[in-house]
């Protein structure tokens, strides 16, 4: 299966790149990144460099699967063209998490740039969307503390046997943030520590809300 990655530049998707690459049934054909176009990806990132490839400023060649690792609104925008060739995909941003984009343009604070996508996309959590995820054209990667908060708490709730007024104490690693410089993500900041953010509501909670809403029926 020959596969591509729109922004192999960030930190998802080089570790993309780096998983893409040992799978024996895929082949890693085309990377693309905002920056660096025209580096080979070991410049980039030196852990990369037996892949071999150079990063493009587009996809190219033909493909079978592409992944997404843009940011919102950004990712949504790029896969259009991949989609409507027919090509399935994965987007590892929120773009297609969210059912109702009501819901999404409250919390990303912008318009879906792409609504008519959303209605052949799938919540990609195989161990509750595994038949859906195999036949949908987009399949939207679920967020970080929604893949650990729902696999948890969403066979208790659908079994009836927890309450559902549930706190969810979450810690993520740093790398989350992405590859931007921020003082509250240099290492000299955070090492040995732990910072709170988000206590007021965070972006994944609507994610999180809608899949256990519907888990608990």
């Amino acid at each position: 299966m020959k596969v591509g990655i729109i922004n192999v530049t960030g930190y998802a998707g080089a570790e993309l790149a780096r998983i893409l690459s040992r799978h024996p049934e895929v082949d890693l054909s085309s990377v693309t990144g905002r920056s660096g176009a025209g580096k080979r990806l070991g410049e980039v990132f030196p852990h990369l460099e037996e892949i071999g490839l150079t990063i493009e400023p587009e996809l190219s060649g033909s493909l079978d699967f592409v992944f997404s690792a843009l940011p919102h609104a950004a990712s949504a925008e790029a896969l259009v063209d991949v989609v409507e060739s027919g090509i399935k995909t994965v987007d590892i941003s929120a773009d297609f998490r969210l059912r109702d984009l009501d819901v999404y343009t409250e919390w990303y604070e912008v318009e879906h740039p792409c609504p008519q996508l959303a209605e052949d996309s799938v919540y990609g959590l195989p161990e509750i969307y595994r038949d859906v995820i195999s036949q949908s054209k987009i399949v939207a990667n679920p967020g970080c503390y929604p893949t650990a908060s729902i696999l948890g708490l969403a066979p208790a709730l659908k079994a009836g046997i927890i309450d559902k007024d549930i706190i969810i104490d979450a810690k993520s690693g740093v790398s989350g943030a992405g590859r931007g410089l921020s003082l509250k993500t240099h290492y000299s900041e955070v090492n040995e520590s732990v910072s709170a953010y988000g206590l007021d509501g965070h972006r994944h909670m609507p994610e999180i809300a809608q899949e256990l809403t519907l888990a608990a029926g």
